[in-house]
Protein backbone atom coordinates (compact mmCIF):
# COMPACT_ATOMS: atom_id res chain seq x y z
CA UNK A 1 0.00 0.00 0.00
CA UNK A 2 1.39 3.44 -0.87
CA UNK A 3 2.89 5.60 2.28
CA UNK A 4 1.12 9.18 2.38
CA UNK A 5 2.27 9.85 5.61
CA UNK A 6 4.16 13.08 5.69
CA UNK A 7 6.49 14.38 9.47
CA UNK A 8 7.34 17.87 9.69
CA UNK A 9 9.53 18.99 12.12
CA UNK A 10 10.51 22.65 12.60
CA UNK A 11 10.57 24.75 16.16
CA UNK A 12 8.93 27.44 14.94
CA UNK A 13 4.94 26.82 14.61
CA UNK A 14 4.18 29.39 11.61
CA UNK A 15 6.74 27.69 9.69
CA UNK A 16 4.98 24.70 10.44
CA UNK A 17 1.54 26.42 9.47
CA UNK A 18 3.31 27.74 6.19
CA UNK A 19 4.62 24.23 5.02
CA UNK A 20 1.28 22.66 6.11
CA UNK A 21 -0.80 25.56 3.77
CA UNK A 22 1.42 24.63 0.68
CA UNK A 23 0.72 21.49 0.65
CA UNK A 24 -2.40 20.57 2.07
CA UNK A 25 -3.41 19.89 -1.58
CA UNK A 26 -1.58 17.05 -1.97
CA UNK A 27 -3.43 14.37 0.04
CA UNK A 28 -0.54 13.63 2.48
CA UNK A 29 -1.17 12.76 6.37
CA UNK A 30 0.81 14.67 7.90
CA UNK A 31 2.34 14.84 11.40
CA UNK A 32 3.92 17.67 12.79
CA UNK A 33 6.19 18.72 16.09
CA UNK A 34 8.34 21.42 17.31
CA UNK A 35 11.53 19.41 18.17
CA UNK A 36 13.51 16.79 17.30
CA UNK A 37 12.77 14.39 20.14
CA UNK A 38 9.44 14.57 19.34
CA UNK A 39 10.17 13.61 16.06
CA UNK A 40 11.93 10.66 17.15
CA UNK A 41 8.91 9.41 19.35
CA UNK A 42 6.33 9.75 15.98
CA UNK A 43 8.67 7.81 13.84
CA UNK A 44 8.52 4.79 16.53
CA UNK A 45 4.67 5.05 16.37
CA UNK A 46 4.01 5.60 12.88
CA UNK A 47 5.17 4.25 9.18
CA UNK A 48 6.39 7.34 7.98
CA UNK A 49 7.23 7.57 4.48
CA UNK A 50 8.71 11.07 4.51
CA UNK A 51 10.55 13.51 6.75
CA UNK A 52 11.19 17.08 6.37
CA UNK A 53 13.57 18.34 8.56
CA UNK A 54 14.59 22.20 9.76
CA UNK A 55 18.23 22.51 10.27
CA UNK A 56 18.55 24.85 12.96
CA UNK A 57 16.39 23.66 15.98
CA UNK A 58 17.25 23.61 19.84
CA UNK A 59 18.81 20.39 21.26
CA UNK A 60 18.85 18.60 18.76
CA UNK A 61 19.45 19.91 15.11
CA UNK A 62 18.23 18.76 12.15
CA UNK A 63 21.38 16.67 10.86
CA UNK A 64 21.22 14.96 14.29
CA UNK A 65 17.83 14.19 14.43
CA UNK A 66 17.70 13.15 10.97
CA UNK A 67 20.62 10.73 11.64
CA UNK A 68 18.85 9.71 14.60
CA UNK A 69 15.28 9.19 12.37
CA UNK A 70 17.52 6.91 10.28
CA UNK A 71 18.04 4.48 12.86
CA UNK A 72 14.39 3.97 13.80
CA UNK A 73 13.05 3.80 9.82
CA UNK A 74 15.73 2.83 7.41
CA UNK A 75 13.09 3.08 4.82
CA UNK A 76 12.04 6.88 6.11
CA UNK A 77 13.16 8.94 3.24
CA UNK A 78 14.89 12.43 4.79
CA UNK A 79 14.94 15.90 3.24
CA UNK A 80 16.52 18.47 5.04
CA UNK A 81 15.27 22.05 5.20
CA UNK A 82 17.24 25.33 5.79
CA UNK A 83 17.94 28.96 5.78
CA UNK A 84 21.51 28.76 6.57
CA UNK A 85 22.77 26.63 3.09
CA UNK A 86 26.84 25.73 3.68
CA UNK A 87 29.40 23.31 2.33
CA UNK A 88 29.49 21.54 5.89
CA UNK A 89 25.88 21.30 6.63
CA UNK A 90 25.77 19.74 2.88
CA UNK A 91 28.62 17.51 3.41
CA UNK A 92 26.94 16.11 6.82
CA UNK A 93 23.58 15.88 5.47
CA UNK A 94 25.09 14.24 2.72
CA UNK A 95 27.56 11.90 4.80
CA UNK A 96 25.82 11.17 7.96
CA UNK A 97 22.36 11.49 7.36
CA UNK A 98 22.17 10.12 3.90
CA UNK A 99 19.61 12.75 3.31
CA UNK A 100 17.04 12.67 -0.33
CA UNK A 101 16.92 16.37 -0.65
CA UNK A 102 18.45 19.74 0.50
CA UNK A 103 15.79 22.58 0.12
CA UNK A 104 16.38 26.04 1.50
CA UNK A 105 14.29 28.89 2.65
CA UNK A 106 12.51 30.43 1.69
CA UNK A 107 11.23 27.86 -0.48
CA UNK A 108 9.38 28.41 -4.01
CA UNK A 109 5.85 27.52 -3.95
CA UNK A 110 6.30 24.71 -7.14
CA UNK A 111 9.86 23.26 -5.64
CA UNK A 112 8.11 22.03 -2.32
CA UNK A 113 5.24 20.31 -3.54
CA UNK A 114 7.85 18.64 -6.65
CA UNK A 115 10.47 17.25 -3.96
CA UNK A 116 7.97 16.00 -1.50
CA UNK A 117 6.31 14.00 -3.91
CA UNK A 118 9.60 12.23 -5.62
CA UNK A 119 10.43 11.93 -1.75
CA UNK A 120 7.62 9.95 -1.50
CA UNK A 121 7.57 8.35 -5.03
CA UNK A 122 11.39 7.14 -3.53
CA UNK A 123 10.22 5.88 -0.65
CA UNK A 124 7.20 3.58 -1.70
CA UNK A 125 9.62 2.22 -4.44
CA UNK A 126 11.97 1.03 -1.82
CA UNK A 127 9.28 -0.86 0.26
CA UNK A 128 8.05 -2.14 -3.13
CA UNK A 129 11.56 -3.38 -3.89
CA UNK A 130 11.81 -4.89 -0.81
CA UNK A 131 8.42 -6.51 -0.65
CA UNK A 132 9.20 -7.79 -3.65
CA UNK A 133 12.43 -8.99 -2.64
CA UNK A 134 11.13 -11.09 0.07
CA UNK A 135 8.57 -12.57 -2.45
CA UNK A 136 11.23 -13.95 -4.89
CA UNK A 137 13.30 -15.19 -1.88
CA UNK A 138 10.23 -17.17 0.06
CA UNK A 139 8.97 -18.49 -3.16
CA UNK A 140 12.23 -18.85 -5.46
CA UNK A 141 12.00 -23.57 -5.19
CA UNK A 142 7.94 -23.40 -5.37
CA UNK A 143 7.29 -21.26 -7.79
CA UNK A 144 9.45 -20.72 -10.33
CA UNK A 145 7.24 -19.63 -12.98
CA UNK A 146 6.07 -16.83 -10.85
CA UNK A 147 10.13 -15.99 -9.21
CA UNK A 148 11.32 -15.67 -12.59
CA UNK A 149 8.33 -12.85 -13.41
CA UNK A 150 8.91 -11.03 -10.21
CA UNK A 151 12.70 -10.86 -10.82
CA UNK A 152 12.10 -8.89 -14.00
CA UNK A 153 9.32 -6.47 -11.56
CA UNK A 154 12.79 -6.52 -9.06
CA UNK A 155 14.95 -5.51 -11.81
CA UNK A 156 12.34 -2.28 -13.22
CA UNK A 157 11.81 -1.42 -9.30
CA UNK A 158 15.93 -1.74 -9.24
CA UNK A 159 15.68 0.47 -12.19
CA UNK A 160 13.56 3.03 -10.46
CA UNK A 161 15.39 3.76 -7.62
CA UNK A 162 18.86 4.03 -9.75
CA UNK A 163 16.39 6.83 -11.25
CA UNK A 164 15.60 8.33 -8.35
CA UNK A 165 19.62 8.43 -6.85
CA UNK A 166 20.08 9.93 -10.36
CA UNK A 167 17.49 12.96 -9.97
CA UNK A 168 18.82 13.78 -6.30
CA UNK A 169 22.05 13.81 -7.56
CA UNK A 170 20.80 16.31 -10.48
CA UNK A 171 19.08 18.64 -7.49
CA UNK A 172 22.57 18.98 -5.88
CA UNK A 173 23.96 20.02 -8.69
CA UNK A 174 21.33 22.46 -9.40
CA UNK A 175 21.55 24.05 -6.00
CA UNK A 176 25.06 24.65 -6.42
CA UNK A 177 24.25 26.05 -9.96
CA UNK A 178 21.52 28.17 -8.93
CA UNK A 179 24.47 30.02 -6.75
CA UNK A 180 25.56 31.77 -10.47
CA UNK A 181 23.28 30.34 -13.07
CA UNK A 182 19.61 30.61 -11.89
CA UNK A 183 18.68 28.94 -15.34
CA UNK A 184 20.71 25.80 -14.08
CA UNK A 185 20.77 25.41 -17.97
CA UNK A 186 25.32 25.41 -17.44
CA UNK A 187 25.18 22.11 -15.79
CA UNK A 188 22.92 20.54 -18.70
CA UNK A 189 24.72 22.36 -21.68
CA UNK A 190 28.30 20.48 -20.16
CA UNK A 191 26.90 17.46 -19.65
CA UNK A 192 26.05 17.46 -23.65
CA UNK A 193 29.35 18.41 -24.56
CA UNK A 194 30.93 16.44 -22.35
CA UNK A 195 28.77 13.31 -23.80
CA UNK A 196 30.10 14.13 -27.52
CA UNK A 197 33.51 14.45 -26.64
CA UNK A 198 33.76 11.10 -25.11
CA UNK A 199 32.22 9.57 -27.62
CA UNK A 200 34.62 11.74 -30.26
CA UNK A 201 37.66 9.85 -28.20
CA UNK A 202 36.16 6.58 -29.12
CA UNK A 203 34.61 5.72 -25.54
CA UNK A 204 32.27 2.75 -25.12
CA UNK A 205 28.39 4.31 -24.27
CA UNK A 206 28.28 3.44 -21.21
CA UNK A 207 31.64 5.03 -19.56
CA UNK A 208 30.46 8.17 -22.10
CA UNK A 209 27.81 8.52 -20.09
CA UNK A 210 29.09 7.60 -16.67
CA UNK A 211 31.19 10.88 -17.28
CA UNK A 212 29.25 13.36 -19.09
CA UNK A 213 26.45 12.52 -15.88
CA UNK A 214 28.87 13.57 -13.06
CA UNK A 215 29.96 16.49 -15.27
CA UNK A 216 26.59 17.87 -13.76
CA UNK A 217 28.50 17.96 -10.03
CA UNK A 218 31.99 19.67 -11.42
CA UNK A 219 31.27 22.64 -9.39
CA UNK A 220 29.30 21.46 -5.94
CA UNK A 221 31.86 23.09 -4.22
CA UNK A 222 30.47 26.48 -4.92
CA UNK A 223 27.75 26.27 -2.91
CA UNK A 224 30.64 27.19 -0.17
CA UNK A 225 31.58 30.49 -2.25
CA UNK A 226 29.56 33.33 -0.77
CA UNK A 227 27.41 34.94 -3.25
CA UNK A 228 28.96 38.79 -2.94
CA UNK A 229 32.17 36.72 -4.82
CA UNK A 230 30.53 34.60 -7.15
CA UNK A 231 28.44 36.97 -8.38
CA UNK A 232 30.49 40.02 -8.18
CA UNK A 233 30.65 42.11 -11.53
CA UNK A 234 34.31 43.81 -11.01
CA UNK A 235 37.53 41.97 -10.49
CA UNK A 236 38.34 39.62 -7.75
CA UNK A 237 40.82 40.44 -5.37
CA UNK A 238 43.62 37.95 -4.50
CA UNK A 239 41.93 37.19 -1.30
CA UNK A 240 38.91 36.68 -3.29
CA UNK A 241 40.56 34.37 -6.17
CA UNK A 242 41.86 32.06 -3.42
CA UNK A 243 38.12 31.53 -2.16
CA UNK A 244 36.94 30.73 -5.46
CA UNK A 245 39.91 28.46 -5.78
CA UNK A 246 38.66 26.19 -2.94
CA UNK A 247 35.50 25.24 -4.53
CA UNK A 248 37.62 22.22 -5.99
CA UNK A 249 38.55 20.40 -3.03
CA UNK A 250 35.53 21.43 -1.50
CA UNK A 251 33.54 19.76 -4.33
CA UNK A 252 35.35 16.42 -3.97
CA UNK A 253 35.01 16.53 0.17
CA UNK A 254 31.11 17.00 -0.38
CA UNK A 255 30.81 13.80 -2.69
CA UNK A 256 32.40 11.79 -0.09
CA UNK A 257 34.50 8.27 -0.32
CA UNK A 258 31.85 6.00 -1.99
CA UNK A 259 33.60 4.57 -4.95
CA UNK A 260 30.41 5.28 -6.93
CA UNK A 261 31.78 8.83 -6.75
CA UNK A 262 34.99 8.08 -8.06
CA UNK A 263 34.72 9.90 -11.16
CA UNK A 264 32.52 12.71 -9.54
CA UNK A 265 35.67 13.15 -7.00
CA UNK A 266 38.69 13.43 -9.70
CA UNK A 267 36.11 15.71 -12.09
CA UNK A 268 35.30 18.03 -8.70
CA UNK A 269 39.05 18.19 -8.04
CA UNK A 270 40.55 18.33 -10.77
CA UNK A 271 38.68 19.96 -14.06
CA UNK A 272 40.32 23.62 -13.23
CA UNK A 273 43.76 21.84 -13.76
CA UNK A 274 46.19 22.79 -17.02
CA UNK A 275 47.53 20.79 -19.48
CA UNK A 276 51.10 23.07 -18.59
CA UNK A 277 50.54 22.62 -15.20
CA UNK A 278 49.91 26.01 -13.94
CA UNK A 279 45.93 25.02 -12.92
CA UNK A 280 44.67 24.25 -9.65
CA UNK A 281 44.68 22.99 -6.95
CA UNK A 282 47.30 20.69 -7.41
CA UNK A 283 49.08 21.72 -10.61
CA UNK A 284 48.77 18.82 -12.48
CA UNK A 285 50.73 18.13 -15.75
CA UNK A 286 49.69 16.55 -18.68
CA UNK A 287 48.16 13.11 -18.79
CA UNK A 288 48.41 13.34 -14.76
CA UNK A 289 45.26 15.20 -14.71
CA UNK A 290 42.67 12.54 -14.87
CA UNK A 291 40.70 11.94 -18.70
CA UNK A 292 37.31 12.97 -16.95
CA UNK A 293 38.80 16.01 -15.93
CA UNK A 294 40.26 16.83 -18.68
CA UNK A 295 37.23 16.19 -20.91
CA UNK A 296 35.33 18.74 -18.74
CA UNK A 297 37.38 21.30 -19.06
CA UNK A 298 37.63 21.59 -22.40
CA UNK A 299 33.36 21.48 -22.10
CA UNK A 300 33.38 23.83 -18.94
CA UNK A 301 35.88 27.14 -21.00
CA UNK A 302 33.39 26.67 -23.64
CA UNK A 303 30.14 26.98 -22.66
CA UNK A 304 31.48 29.31 -20.00
CA UNK A 305 32.36 31.42 -22.52
CA UNK A 306 29.94 31.36 -25.17
CA UNK A 307 27.39 32.00 -22.33
CA UNK A 308 26.71 35.24 -20.50
CA UNK A 309 27.76 35.17 -16.77
CA UNK A 310 27.20 38.13 -14.14
CA UNK A 311 30.78 39.21 -14.69
CA UNK A 312 31.05 39.33 -18.55
CA UNK A 313 29.28 38.90 -21.83
CA UNK A 314 28.68 36.28 -24.03
CA UNK A 315 31.51 35.46 -26.43
CA UNK A 316 31.40 34.57 -30.52
CA UNK A 317 32.06 30.83 -30.74
CA UNK A 318 34.42 31.46 -33.50
CA UNK A 319 36.04 33.96 -31.16
CA UNK A 320 35.68 31.25 -28.87
CA UNK A 321 37.18 28.42 -30.34
CA UNK A 322 40.00 30.55 -31.90
CA UNK A 323 41.05 31.63 -28.29
CA UNK A 324 41.14 28.01 -27.25
CA UNK A 325 43.17 26.95 -29.74
CA UNK A 326 46.02 29.37 -28.75
CA UNK A 327 45.71 27.60 -25.24
CA UNK A 328 45.85 23.90 -26.90
CA UNK A 329 49.15 22.33 -25.13
CA UNK A 330 49.08 25.21 -22.02
CA UNK A 331 45.76 24.85 -20.99
CA UNK A 332 44.05 22.16 -23.01
CA UNK A 333 45.02 18.56 -23.49
CA UNK A 334 45.95 19.01 -27.23
CA UNK A 335 44.15 15.67 -28.30
CA UNK A 336 41.20 16.71 -26.88
CA UNK A 337 41.28 20.17 -28.24
CA UNK A 338 41.79 19.08 -31.84
CA UNK A 339 39.06 16.84 -31.70
CA UNK A 340 36.80 18.87 -29.98
CA UNK A 341 37.69 22.37 -32.41
CA UNK A 342 37.38 19.86 -35.50
CA UNK A 343 33.97 18.56 -34.33
CA UNK A 344 32.26 22.20 -33.68
CA UNK A 345 34.20 23.90 -36.51
CA UNK A 346 32.71 21.35 -39.05
CA UNK A 347 28.99 21.33 -37.21
CA UNK A 348 29.09 25.21 -37.82
CA UNK A 349 31.01 25.27 -40.80
CA UNK A 350 33.74 27.97 -39.62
Amino acid sequence: MENRNLLLVDDEENILKSLKREIKSEGYTIHCCQSGEEGLEILKQHDIGVVLSDMRMPNMDGIVFLEEAARISTDTVRVLLTAYGSHESAIAAINRSRIFAYLTKPWSRENLPATLAKAFEHANLIRENKRLQQITHDQNEKLRFVNENLEKIVQKRTSQLEEAVSEGIEMLALAAEAKDDVTGEHIFRIRKLTHSICLSLGMETQKAEQISFFSIIHDIGKIHIPDSILKKEGPLTEDEWKIIQRHTITGEKILGRKSFYHTARSIARSHHEKWDGTGYPDGLMGENIPLPARIVAVADVFDSLTNERPYKKAWPVKETLDHMESLKGIHFDPVILDLFLAEKRNALKL
